[in-house]
């Protein structure tokens, strides 16, 4: 930090070489958890997202670094534990763990205006777990979805392209 409480941006080598590292073991976890069978590939991806977390965590000190590929391979980790999800290989998680495991990979979901937490779970249940996938349906596909009601329903259709 300078003495003007600016957050020092300036990246050194060491910590290049460790934000690929970092990058690297978030990328190796994923590919476990594509590779594992359902029932073990849980435990490869909550490490897959913790790696990825802590990442995102140490991108937020270097906000001038830039990993576009991040964002697809996010993509790819929270599509993957929707297809996990919705196979039963979070079945044997207690109702907690099962919440927490939804919360996580559901969460990109809020990011459109007219979704909470609670309809992300509700989302992610019927077996959308990213944006992409919700603005690939057709709007009246969003009436199947248990779990929403119909003034929900309505704002997510509106905010939808």
């Amino acid at each position: 930090m300078s003495d003007t409480g600016q957050q020092e941006t300036t990246l050194s080598r060491d910590d290049a070489l460790s934000l690929q590292a970092q990058a690297r073991e978030f990328e190796s976890s994923l590919l476990a958890a594509m590779d594992a069978e359902p029932a073990t590939a849980v435990a490869s991806l909550q490490a897959a997202s913790q790696a990825l977390t802590e990442l995102q965590e140490r991108l937020r000190q270097h906000p001038d670094v830039k990993l576009p590929m991040l964002e697809r391979l996010e993509r790819s980790m929270n599509r993957l534990a929707g297809e996990l999800y919705g196979r039963g290989a979070c079945d044997h998680l207690d109702q907690q763990a099962q919440q927490a495991f939804i919360d996580r990979f559901a969460q990109r979901l809020t990011l459109l205006d007219g979704i909470g937490p609670v309809s992300a779970r509700a989302l992610f249940a019927h077996g959308i777990s990213d944006l992409e996938q919700l603005k690939a349906l057709k709007p009246e596909a969003l009436d199947n979805v248990k779990g929403l009601n119909a003034a929900t329903r309505a704002r997510i259709k509106q905010n939808l392209p």
